[in-house]
């Protein structure tokens, strides 16, 4: 008897300590089409300069110390896009962290347009 309790014990104890919470958050930065960087990405807890990310190149953020303290919430993300001599163009979009890794695009508005890109014509693809 004291056997079979040790093992029904030991089983619970391993089917306890198991969980699927270990998972790192991540977040996705792609630019599709837009001829002007991805300089910086900022969100809660999270700030990241120096950045070069150029048309057609997409970079993927490890969150290591999770999200608002561990929990998967929804919170505010801060893109920065480098426009040249100009002054950066700041664009904000909401995400939701919950069972995947969110991706956020940034697009050229007007790609079918035959004049040069402005830096305002990058839009958060939603």
């Amino acid at each position: 008897m004291n056997k079979l309790l040790s093992l029904f014990l030991f089983i619970f104890l391993i089917s306890c300590s198991s969980s699927n919470d270990d998972t790192t958050p991540s977040l996705t930065i792609v630019n599709q089409n837009s001829s002007f960087p991805i300089i910086e990405v900022s969100l809660v807890g999270y700030k990241f300069e120096n950045l070069n990310i150029t048309s057609g190149i997409s970079k993927t953020f490890q969150l290591s110390n999770g999200i608002n303290e561990g929990k998967f919430t929804i919170v505010t993300v801060q893109i920065i896009i480098s426009c040249g001599r100009q002054m950066p163009l700041k664009r904000n979009t909401i995400i939701e962290f919950s069972d995947s890794n969110p991706t956020i695009t940034i697009v050229d508005s007007k790609p079918d347009d035959t004049t040069p890109m402005n830096c305002g014509d990058a839009v958060i693809k939603s």
